[in-house]
């Protein structure tokens, strides 16, 4: 299926139909967010993240998170 006609179909779809899909592609976004940040994690493309907490709690100055 083309780019062109997943924009056809959905256009068409009924508004319940709509905001079924929304609700699946919100979903499946946050999927595929998740899985990226669990990449880069393993990757250890976020190691700079946990060395800089780490010398904030060393140096006494890490903000409790709200």
């Amino acid at each position: 299926m083309s780019v062109a006609e997943i924009e056809a179909a959905v256009k068409s779809l009924r508004k319940e139909d709509l905001a079924q899909f929304n609700q699946w592609y919100q979903e499946f976004l946050e999927e595929q967010w998740d899985e990226q940040i669990r990449q880069d994690v393993q990757a250890g493309k976020l190691d700079f993240l946990l060395d800089e907490v780490r010398k904030e709690r060393q140096a006494e100055t890490l903000r409790p998170f709200p």
